[in-house]
């Protein structure tokens, strides 16, 4: 147990923004703490170098870290101070890799250092299992392992070993997607390299034996661990050490207790084969033996879209609201409507995106046309991906606050209020600046997949953390100086089915049509939805312009 005196007080702020708000965890060699990003109002992981043994700090009087006064145990801090160094420049390497925890920050203050994480929304598989009473459906862990098959293959396409895997440093996010923390024993292959470690911290159960050995590690040491971490999940026990399996290996029949088929287990014994030249030497090979052809990730059929697009300009005439469509082929100015079909072909990305100039004179177009270049460009940098996770979401958002800043630096205040629904094959993605609302009709069910910015706005007012739905608010971030008013920039991802009517719109929408009446106007047939949902809009006393594309998958 940490003394309590040794963690930074509650309400720290760090480097003029981060602001503590409470203790994660604790370790041998460090504190990790969340907080709030005082610059996008949202949820952060700062974890802090403190090698317990040999430092100290009293936090009543300061926050400063003690160093030890001999010089032995000073060079063991200066060596661990290294290894804590190593891990930051390692995750700034992978910060592109899918489902690995994202680096924000790196900064050094009270006299240690410190790295700032992307804060993932969820709990580790230990706790997720132990919750579920010890093990899980071999059927779900293979399910939520596919996803982290493919993080290891890109981590060793980069020459990174990760070397701790394990149900703890394996985080379940609120979208049931793994996520890789913990880059501290993580390493380069290349032993000439400064991210080279020769230090490693090994979970009994689930090291590989040549963990001991730094020379003769490789992808089959991530292998291990990861076979061991399914087994230790799907029958409730760790695997044990190899030379306790040279007379007697009980492993198969200790997989007999899972639900695994005859070859799923067979995978898992060759992964754990103690002799490395009788192991998988890549994650493809445990791949292609453990799922097998049958449940291979397939690419939906080609889907025809049928899409409806209408602008119409209210009482406030010094706006003008747009629509793009299908990656800004398609832009129209006021008073205009569309309908037509397109055909999406799997593996092809496609955009509609609607903005509104906010305040009149504030070049609200151009700051629409700004934030989907980042998206396009973002598109093209993760041409292969199947599932964005929220790293990657964050980053895309991350680009857009830039461009849109970067504008408003060039040609004075700037704002807009933007909703982009991407989809590619049968995954969406939904992201807005502002209020601007985006809703799916899925049957008889309306769901907005949109966050307004008023809840943003209300916690700050009232001094709270912005929630994960909120995600970021941009009222700090682009108000600066009269750069830009952006309110807010959000994220909603999820799977589409055939049937699916979508809506994507400006203004005119929120807070003037009840739900009811919405749902009534989506599911009519085809080129009749336009005509009815304006019908609608324009019965409002406060009718304001709107623009709106509807898409029936």
């Amino acid at each position: 147990m940490y003394d309590p005196r040794l963690y930074l007080p509650k309400g720290t702020i760090l480097k003029n923004r981060y602001t503590l708000v409470g203790v994660i965890g604790a370790g041998g060699f460090g504190i990790t703490y969340q907080a709030v990003d005082q610059l996008l109002n949202c949820y952060v992981a700062v974890k802090e170098f403190f090698p317990r043994e040999w430092v100290g700090r009293d936090s009543e009087v300061s926050c400063e870290m003690r160093l030890p006064a001999e010089p032995e145990q000073r060079r063991k801090v200066e060596n661990c101070r290294e290894n804590f160094r190593r891990e930051g420049k390692i995750l700034r390497a992978v910060r592109d890799v899918p489902y690995v925890v994202r680096l924000r920050d790196r900064f050094e203050e009270n006299g240690t250092e410190y790295i700032v994480l992307n804060l993932i929304q969820g709990m580790s598989l230990q706790e997720y299992a132990k919750k579920r009473g010890g093990t899980l459906p071999a059927e779900e862990v293979l399910a939520l392992f596919q996803y982290t098959l493919d993080t290891l293959t890109e981590l060793h396409k980069r020459g990174i070993l990760h070397r701790d895997i394990s149900p703890g440093n394996l985080i379940l996010s609120e979208d049931k997607v793994l996520c890789l923390i913990d880059f501290g024993s993580a390493t380069s292959f290349d032993r000439t390299s400064e991210l080279w470690n020769s230090q490693v911290f090994a979970h009994k159960g689930l090291a590989a034996p040549e963990y001991s050995d730094p020379m003769r590690q490789g992808p089959w040491t991530d292998i291990f661990a990861l076979c061991a971490t399914i087994v230790y999940l799907t029958v409730g026990e760790g695997i044990v050490e190899a030379k306790e399996r040279q007379d007697f290996d009980y492993l198969p029949q200790l997989l007999l207790r899972s639900a695994l088929t005859s070859r799923q287990q067979n995978a898992l014994l060759k992964g754990l084969n103690p002799d490395i030249s009788r192991r998988f030497s890549d994650v493809g090979q445990l791949h292609a033996e453990l799922y097998g052809e049958a449940i291979e990730k397939k690419l939906p059929e080609e889907w025809r879209v049928f899409y409806h697009t209408k602008t119409d300009i209210g009482t406030r005439k010094v706006n003008q609201d747009n629509y793009m469509l299908d990656i800004v082929s398609c832009y129209k100015g006021e008073d205009c409507e569309q309908n037509g079909v397109m055909v999406c072909r799997p593996e092809e990305i496609h955009i509609a995106a609607v903005c509104d100039g906010v305040g009149g004179a504030c070049h609200g177009e151009l700051a629409a046309k700004t934030a989907i270049q980042a998206l396009i460009h973002f598109v093209e940098a993760h041409p292969t991906s199947d599932v964005l996770p929220d790293r990657m979401l964050e980053e895309l958002l991350d680009q857009i606050n830039e461009k849109v800043l970067q504008l408003g630096e060039k040609i004075g205040r700037t704002a807009t209020t933007l909703s982009m629904f991407l989809w590619r094959g049968d995954r969406y993605y939904a992201v807005n600046i502002g209020d601007s609302p985006i809703y799916l009709l899925r049957g008889r069910q309306l769901k907005r997949i949109s966050t307004s910015h008023t809840k943003a706005e209300l916690h700050i007012m009232t001094q709270q953390p912005v929630m994960r739905e909120d995600w970021n608010t941009l009222m700090q971030y682009l108000g600066k100086e009269g750069a830009a008013g952006s309110q807010m920039a959000a994220f909603h991802y999820g799977r589409l089915q055939k049937g699916d009517t979508v809506l994507v719109c400006s203004d005119g929408i929120t807070k003037k049509n009840e739900e009811n009446r919405l749902k009534r106007c989506l599911a009519k047939r085809n080129q009749r939805v336009m005509p009815a949902l304006f019908r609608a809009i324009g019965k409002s006393a406060q009718n304001d312009n709107c623009t709106a594309i509807v898409l029936k998958f």
